[in-house]
């Protein structure tokens, strides 16, 4: 990696807003309750965010202090984290997906709604946020290793995968702690839809201020809005619950 071409140093620090974004974000849902029964892959997963989180700070500073052989060592264990991760994270939306099924067919059971069958599917399939945030980290990661040997896009493309982090964490303060679920009859994720977009550029602005190539941040740009775009009106079809149902395996 080219040193003197790299504009990331501490960019380091900023991720470490997202120590205490997802300390926020997590702390009525997981941190109060981390002692209560619950299935071990919540604690797996949560293990392998905070490793990865930890890594996603650690690499901006070992290029700064030139420590370029743990920056490649911890890259390299991250091609096996990264994989694990984004399963368990896979497995967690799935879980919540069957959970909303049983809640949605038990209030059907008790005489409170009246949903058919393919009422419920879409229901459950309402909020597809999970799979769109999951699509976009490996988009954005896989992106970044490709471009691992071109400093200037692999750490733009990293970026891009943080910000990923920035909606399971704002999210949850907005929704829990602020108890804001719409504005103005739209979903409060598009709080931290603007958040992501607006960074991005910001850091679009800095590239064009210093003519810099802009590519790689118009593609996250680009990749970014067309999820957000996906969240809000896909889901409207009824073809989309069915797709839904063919990504979370029906149970048997």
């Amino acid at each position: 990696m080219t040193i003197k071409k790299f504009q990331y140093y501490n960019v380091g620090y900023w991720f470490m807003l997202f120590i205490f974004l997802a300390f926020a974000g997590f702390y009525t849902t997981y941190f109060t309750r981390i002692f209560e029964p619950n299935p071990p892959i919540i604690h797996f997963h949560f293990v392998l965010m905070a490793i990865w989180l930890a890594m996603l700070i650690a690499q901006p500073f070992l290029i700064k202090y030139k420590k370029l052989a743990w920056h490649r060592l911890i890259g390299k264990i991250s091609y096996v984290l990264v994989p694990v991760l984004l399963f368990t994270g896979f497995l967690l939306m799935r879980n919540e997906y069957f959970r909303n099924i049983a809640r949605l067919e038990k209030e059907v059971t008790d005489g409170l709604q009246a949903y058919s069958q393919p009422e419920i599917l879409k229901l459950a399939s309402s909020s597809p946020i999970a799979l769109i945030y999951i699509v976009w980290f490996l988009l954005f990661y896989v992106w970044a290793i490709i471009n691992r040997r071109n400093s200037n896009k692999h750490a733009r493309y990293m970026v891009a995968t943080a910000l990923t982090l920035t909606g399971p964490t704002v999210d949850r303060i907005i929704g829990i702690h602020f108890g804001i679920e719409s504005i103005a009859g739209v979903s409060s994720f598009i709080i931290s839809f603007l958040l992501i977009d607006m960074v991005l550029a910001y850091l679009l602005y800095l590239d064009y201020k210093h003519k810099r190539d802009t590519k790689a941040l118009w593609t996250c740009l680009l990749v970014y809005v067309i999820g957000q775009l996906f969240f809000f009106i896909v889901p409207l079809f009824d073809w989309w619950a069915i797709v839904m149902q063919f990504i979370m395996v029906t149970k048997t």
